[in-house]
């Protein structure tokens, strides 16, 4: 092993590293950078559906969840979890992840163009440089080689898991998980106060930019540092205490800001879903495909069913590893394969005789919030993570067998092929973009509400045209006013728009609009025209027209004060 870098040489290195893997980032996943100002990923590039729908409605939710968090932070920080989505229910950014572990990325961005969809893409492009910069700095402590940390990085930043779902940016936001690893390798091997502290952050950022990541993270801390402090013995044990104490404050510190989530799951708006026998469409993996089926996919590629494929070129690499890298981190690396692996089976195992519970039942059961979580597939992001350390190890014992061997050009060459053969398994083909508004390009009635919106809560009608595209657009474009909207778009929605939106699928019948108006004080409502059909316009512009005073029209948008 080698001491973490910290020399100009090694900073002028990662910069170089850097700038590699940006460039490669824009040429890999084009044309998704070509305007980043006004473009991002058009879901049925990449996803079948129907998750594209949902996927590119989830674009636009993390655009509003990420540009929230930063305008809240700098304007009433006490105030983050009332968003402006789902008035008048209180606490609604919890009714999605809050996605603050990747405001450091996307806030200053966005303060400074004021551009959701800018700061999105400078946030989706920082994620594949800091990952590869991360599992490179990972394979260099222990390997002392370069270029097998380069390649190694580039197989983790461009992994299948992480390609082939560049429409969850949450999701796939795992760059701090090597940071784990190596916090934890320098503070066994050297001690100091550096490294808890960068440990304790790589938690809190993993947590904080989704509880999928954050819960693999604490997962993965635990395993690796036992299997740490078993591989190094006695030496080992005073260094302990550090890194317990990094662990404990991380979990304060992400316990704090989850109150709110686990308040809504006390009132069931956040589903136990071990108490319902994990009955939600995100856990019939399983049932599906079976064991050998879900197994499978992390041996073969298949992009529309999960992306968990390792590519031959890591698990040839990670074999290599196996045989040769007799020490740790080896075991560590294996159970922390074997365990995502596991833990992306879900809760149970179907066998010809019985149902096998497994082990994520039982964190459902003792770990605080993770029965919320309904997408196991997700936590196959340490299978990738293991796979390519094992991988980055591999090929450096692969160069030195050949360097003492006197095969040094082919040495030399070996990481370039890696990275080439790894980059042409996993990189997806046919990606589009697709525009979004932005600036003077945002429809009227949204910049007429900015400037003259006064604060009042507003309703968009009609509901059902366009289904969660259409709720997840309002929210988008929430952000260019910052009005309280009715509107929203989650998986977890207040009972209030529940009620709001079963009043509003019986417009235009002039009850519907009084019962609206009954159960939210409204003083906006903005009406597209061009989603109602021609026939019953008439019956919806007299029902407007008799309780609302006409405000302005913005081409097909009717734009309705209440009570004017």
């Amino acid at each position: 092993m080698t001491a973490p870098p910290a020399s100009a040489g090694a900073m002028r290195a990662a910069s170089g590293a850097a700038v590699l893997f940006a460039l490669a980032t824009v040429v890999l996943t084009w044309p998704l950078f070509r305007h980043p100002a006004t473009t991002v990923l058009a879901a049925p590039s990449v996803y079948a559906p129907p998750a594209s729908l949902f996927v590119q409605s989830d674009l636009n939710l993390t655009m509003w969840v990420l540009a929230w968090d930063t305008h809240a932070l700098v304007t009433h920080p006490s105030r983050l979890f009332d968003a402006n989505t789902f008035y008048p229910a209180l606490s609604t950014l919890a009714c999605s992840e809050h996605m603050l572990g990747n405001v450091p990325l996307f806030g200053p961005v966005y303060l400074a163009t004021g551009n959701p969809v800018l700061a999105h893409q400078a946030t989706l492009l920082a994620s594949f440089v800091l990952a590869g910069l991360a599992m490179g700095a990972y394979v260099l402590y222990w390997s002392g080689d370069r270029p097998s940390a380069l390649a190694a990085g580039f197989l983790y930043a461009y992994a299948p898991f992480r390609l082939w779902q560049l429409g969850d940016l949450h999701v796939i936001s795992t760059q701090y998980l090597p940071l784990v690893m190596l916090s934890i390798d320098a503070t066994l091997d050297r001690g100091g106060g550096r490294w808890p502290v960068a440990l304790a952050v790589a938690l809190v950022l993993s947590s904080l930019v989704s509880y999928y990541v954050g819960y693999a993270a604490f997962f993965l801390a635990v395993v690796y540092l036992m299997a740490g402090v078993i591989a190094r013995g006695r030496r080992a044990l005073g260094r302990l205490p550090s890194l317990v104490l990094a662990l404990a404050t991380a979990a304060a510190a992400v316990a704090a800001v989850s109150v709110p989530y686990l308040l809504l799951q006390r009132r069931r708006l956040i589903p136990h879903y071990e108490a319902l026998g994990f009955a939600n469409v995100g856990f019939v993996g399983m049932m599906r495909f079976g064991l050998r089926g879900l197994l499978w996919n992390y041996l073969v590629p298949g992009r529309d069913v999960f992306p968990h494929f390792l590519t031959y070129t890591a698990l040839a690499l990670a074999v290599v590893a196996l045989l040769r890298h007799r020490s740790h981190p080896r075991a560590a690396l294996v159970a922390i394969a074997i365990g995502g692996i596991v833990l992306g089976l879900g809760p149970v195992l179907f066998t010809p005789r019985r149902v096998v519970p497994l082990p994520y039942q039982l964190f459902a059961r003792i770990v605080p919030g993770f029965s919320a979580m309904r997408v196991p597939y997700r936590f196959g992001a340490l299978a990738s993570l293991g796979v390519v350390s094992l991988a980055g190890l591999g090929l450096a014992a692969t160069r030195r067998f050949l360097h003492d061997r006197g095969r040094t050009r082919l040495a030399a060459v070996l990481p370039v092929l890696v990275i080439a053969t790894g980059l042409v398994e996993s990189t997806p083909r046919g990606l589009r973009s697709t525009p979004m508004m932005v600036g003077e390009g945002v429809p009227a009635a949204y910049r007429w509400l900015a400037a003259h919106g006064d604060g009042g809560p507003l309703l968009e009608l009609p509901t059902r045209p366009g289904g969660p595209v259409r709720e997840s657009l309002a929210m988008y474009y929430s952000t260019f006013h910052w009005l309280p909207i009715v509107n929203g778009y989650t998986a977890y929605p207040p009972r209030s728009y529940l009620d709001i939106m079963k009043a509003a699928r019986h417009l235009p019948a002039p009850e519907a609009l009084a019962a609206i108006l009954e159960r939210v004080g409204l003083r906006w409502i903005l009406v597209h025209r061009g989603e109602i059909p021609a026939a019953r316009w008439p019956d919806w512009e007299h029902t407007l027209d008799g309780a609302l005073r006409p405000v302005a029209v913005f081409g097909s948008d009717l734009l309705f004060e209440v009570g004017g």
